[in-house]
């Protein structure tokens, strides 16, 4: 993924179920709720082992 300035970059929240299956909360700056699930999934291996886990992601003005 080639590096944005993040003034052009939107705040995202992804909630995702542990394996306790409690909600936790991620905040990432992304262009885009794809890439937010994909930076995600780079930086979390619970969500790249766990892809069902995701319950939403939410972009916040």
């Amino acid at each position: 993924m080639p590096s944005t300035p993040i003034k052009s970059c939107n705040k995202y929240v992804l909630s995702y179920k542990d394996s306790s299956n409690s909600t936790k909360q991620i905040g990432i700056y992304a262009r885009d709720a794809y890439d937010c699930l994909m930076l995600a999934r780079k930086f979390y291996s619970y969500l790249d082992e766990n892809p069902n886990s995701l319950v939403k992601i939410q972009q916040k003005f």
